[in-house]
């Protein structure tokens, strides 16, 4: 059996008891969707709910909330160690009784700036992943029965939706970080110590600790970073992420992301 179908599989048997339509949707798949404070479940979908972040996710939400990285992981967050990857990831902490930590009556209050996971509702994504590592995305679609989003006459496909919600910013902002985690998937054998660990936290998580580590630390003597790029991860938040994960790729897997300098 190929890898290919085994990530497909893997997906689908997870999710064969849950309220998912187990058919793979393509870009211009069609569904009929609409979420807004008239219908009556209005937000129902946001309890018992289990929210992983990705690096994009945390930067906008602490950002949209005035925190720092750590000061928001630490609020909000809990880690958690997959076992198929082995490495720390980000779930968003819910209230007693279930229901986000971010829900009002009016709604979502840190909307504009809302998690992928939330953005891509009610879709459900994957990669399709090959033997070679490389892969493409596939959807389906999340039918919860409290949901009445799907009687509403606004009809879309998978393309037009991602379009609508933003999803191709964060997919840019992500992809890096997404290619570390499809490697460690694709080569299972390969332990993480706790060193790698700590590394892959704080590129991918915590920025507000990853740029001190980087401006205050010998690390401009080690690579080769050109001044220009300096300056731009000195000032944009955004391009620091993009760093961040490259040098990931370079120190977890010796990727050609980044040069040494030369001794």
């Amino acid at each position: 059996m190929s890898q290919k179908k085994n990530n497909m599989e893997d997906v689908l048997s997870n999710i064969k008891n849950a309220p998912i339509d187990p058919k793979q949707l393509a870009p211009d798949s069609k569904f009929r969707f609409k979420c807004h404070k008239d219908v009556p479940c209005f937000n129902k979908c946001c309890s018992e709910l289990d929210i992983f972040l990705t690096p994009y996710d945390i930067l906008r939400m602490k950002n949209a909330l005035n925190m720092t990285s750590s000061e928001f992981l630490d609020k909000y967050t809990e880690t958690v160690i997959l076992e198929k990857t082995q490495l720390p990831f980000i779930r968003l902490k819910m209230e007693e009784s279930g229901q986000c930590r971010f829900v009002t009556e009016e709604g979502c209050k840190i909307y504009t700036d809302r998690p992928l996971a939330c953005r891509y509702y009610p879709l459900g994504f994957g990669v399709m992943q090959s033997s070679k590592v490389e892969g493409s995305d596939f959807y389906f679609l999340i039918q919860e029965d409290h949901c009445k989003g799907f009687e509403e006459e606004s009809e879309w496909n998978v393309q037009e939706w991602r379009d609508d919600q933003g999803i191709s910013d964060y997919d840019d902002m992500n992809k890096d970080w997404v290619d570390i985690i499809i490697k460690k998937k694709a080569n299972p054998d390969m332990s993480p110590d706790e060193r790698s660990k700590n590394l892959f936290f704080l590129g991918s998580y915590d920025i507000d600790s990853f740029k001190p580590f980087v401006f205050e630390s010998r690390f401009f003597e080690v690579f080769d970073i050109t001044e220009d790029e300096i300056d731009l991860i000195k000032n944009d938040e955004d391009e620091l992420l993009r760093f961040a994960q490259r040098w990931l790729l370079f120190v977890l897997y010796k990727e050609p992301t980044m040069a040494l300098k030369e001794a």
